[in-house]
């Protein structure tokens, strides 16, 4: 209670000093008390003073002939206003105008910051996938070589244990080479993946009948036969299927 007193007092001794400042400006002498004040000449000023008593009629005609006296700084005042106004609106406009501009440009920037960013992964994934290949044919070439050199020795043509077979390649070429009749499938696979040659994947066909040779370690052949076991002759034509795109 006692601080909203002294808020409330501090109020009105606040409007007291307006009210006796604006009543020091107007000077005014007697009352009742009318002043009359406009923007004239950019200046706040008094362009009439009624005081006393005065008739209705009086009062009316005084107040008329202030207005008309003062027409020209009402009607220039109004104008300012108005140009005013104007000027504030257009300022405004262009203000939104260079504020919508200025978004594009940061979408437009945005957009191509995107875009570089977007090419630079493609460009950096293609580069990726181009070392992933490399690597990869690195790996082949290697596994290749290795196949080769563990390779048995190839039998001799006069050996009554070993096996010709002529291999059609899946580009119409022919390989041949000899194998013991003791050996795994696995090692005419492993002669085959080592030739520069082959498919990367591949199986080996038999004509007559005509099957699939198994080869390589499966459910169903967990150890693959030998040539003996497979049923191969002496002399064999065997067919090399590319699997590469399967």
């Amino acid at each position: 209670m006692l601080n909203y007193g002294l808020c409330s007092k501090a109020a009105n001794m606040t409007v007291l000093y307006i009210f006796f400042s604006v009543s020091q400006a107007l000077r005014e002498n007697t009352y009742p008390f009318l002043a009359m004040i406009m923007l004239k000449d950019r200046r706040m000023t008094v362009v009439g003073r009624l005081e006393g008593l005065i008739q209705p009629d009086d009062l009316i005609n005084q107040l008329t002939f202030i207005m008309d006296s003062n027409q020209t700084y009402l009607v220039s005042e109004r104008l300012e206003r108005e140009e005013r106004n104007q000027t504030q609106v257009l300022r405004q406009q262009q203000d939104e105008a260079y504020l919508a501009s200025l978004r594009a440009d940061q979408e437009k920037e945005r957009k191509k910051k995107e875009e570089r960013e977007k090419k630079r992964r493609k460009e950096e994934e293609v580069q990726q996938q181009k070392l992933a290949e490399e690597r990869r044919r690195q790996t082949l070439q290697e596994e290749k070589e290795r196949k080769s050199e563990c390779l048995p020795p190839e039998p001799h043509p006069d050996d009554p244990e070993s096996v010709k077979i002529i291999f059609k390649m899946p580009n119409d070429s022919r390989v041949e080479r000899r194998f013991h009749f003791t050996q795994s499938l696995t090692v005419i696979h492993d002669f085959l993946f080592s030739l520069k040659e082959s498919p990367e994947k591949f199986q080996i066909e038999a004509n007559f009948p005509r099957r699939v040779l198994p080869c390589l370690p499966t459910e169903e052949w967990p150890n693959p036969p030998t040539l003996q076991e497979a049923g191969l002759s002496h002399t064999e034509v065997l067919f090399v299927q590319d699997l590469t795109d399967d």
